[in-house]
């Protein structure tokens, strides 16, 4: 039987989820600010935005501290749902009015930057296997390699930031990364899917249960959906006019 998560893993799955939950919000009023959005509009916006953000930590917190997740005799698993519930959530969201002021109102280099967030992420899942918690495979030194994602991110973010927004930005080069990041993290859902305790897994070793368990559930539900939402709103941003 797998081991129980350690309190460094369980603090960093909470710092994250802390940390994305009001980075959305804070992105909102942001963009609302460069925009000149007039501050009622702003604040509502904002005001929503955080609300609408801690009904989603309520609900599938609550579903995670229910065990209902956390029953592998159906198939699907009945984790799945929930996680395409969220990827349709995040799709509308990034095609909808409130995904346009992000693109229109944050710079490029924030939208590419942040994803800097899967660095901790990809630590938090190395000290989830080295407790014996989760396979090798949903690592670095196996087939995750997102960390060069996130390290790329901070990278590419920082060349973009100093540049300044009145360069304009190489959009075949963005498009890569963006491509490329997606595939990665395509790439580790898949894995996690495949080290699952159904009939389609596919990986030795401890079975990827914990991300239905509170509060690990936020793994899939919040940080994954993270990493999507900013991969489609920079893809919004190459397909419009304006890239700096």
């Amino acid at each position: 039987m797998a081991a129980g998560p350690q309190t460094d893993v369980l603090v960093l799955d909470l710092g994250i989820t802390l940390a994305l939950a009001l980075a959305l919000p804070t992105a909102r009023w942001w963009a609302g600010v460069r925009l000149a959005e007039p501050v009622e509009v702003r604040r509502r916006a904002t005001l929503w935005t955080g609300v609408g953000m801690l009904v989603w930590l309520v609900l599938t917190g609550a579903l995670g501290l229910s065990g209902v997740l956390d029953q592998w005799d159906t198939m699907p698993p009945r984790v799945m749902p929930v996680l395409g519930l969220a990827i349709v959530l995040v799709i509308v969201l990034a095609r909808s009015r409130f995904g346009g002021r992000l693109v229109e109102g944050l710079p490029l280099w924030v939208l590419i930057g942040y994803q800097g967030f899967r660095i901790p992420v990809e630590v938090m899942l190395h000290r989830a296997y080295e407790q014996g918690v989760i396979g090798v495979q949903m690592t670095w030194s196996a087939n995750n390699l997102d960390i060069l994602k996130g390290v790329s991110a901070v990278v590419l973010g920082l060349w973009l930031g100093l540049r300044g927004e009145s360069q304009p930005a190489p959009r075949a080069l963005i498009w890569a990364w963006n491509l490329l990041g997606l595939g990665l993290l395509i790439n580790i859902v898949t894995v996690a899917i495949l080290s699952m305790p159904t009939p389609m897994r596919v990986f030795a070793g401890p079975a990827n249960t914990f991300v239905a368990t509170f509060p690990y559930v936020w793994l899939p539900t919040v940080m994954v959906m993270a990493a999507l939402l900013g991969h489609l709103l920079v893809a919004r941003r190459l397909l419009s006019t304006r890239l700096g």
